[in-house]
């Protein structure tokens, strides 16, 4: 009887934990029935993919202004690239 209140914190602890496996695969099957709608992309790549296509698809800007748009964003990129890659 000295114990009690341990066994009584263990069985609430165990139950909790129970609920939440149950749960967990609950919401596992229900993903798998409906398929997953993607969203648009974001974060700066993203950001920068919709201006170079904007750039593009835009007949004001004349081709050596897209060239130096290209050559500025190519830097871009790069600082990108070496900001997520740790071993350059």
């Amino acid at each position: 009887m000295e114990n009690l209140d341990l066994i009584i914190l263990t069985t609430i602890v165990v139950i909790l934990f129970m609920v939440f496996i149950l749960a967990t695969f609950k919401e596992m099957m229900e993903a798998e029935k409906t398929p997953h709608k993607g969203g648009k992309e974001r974060g700066p790549r993203a950001d920068l993919i919709e201006f170079v296509g904007r750039i593009f698809s835009d007949d004001h800007i004349e081709p050596r202004e897209k060239k130096e748009l290209l050559n500025i964003i190519k830097k871009r990129i790069d600082d990108i690239e070496t900001e997520d890659d740790p071993k350059k």
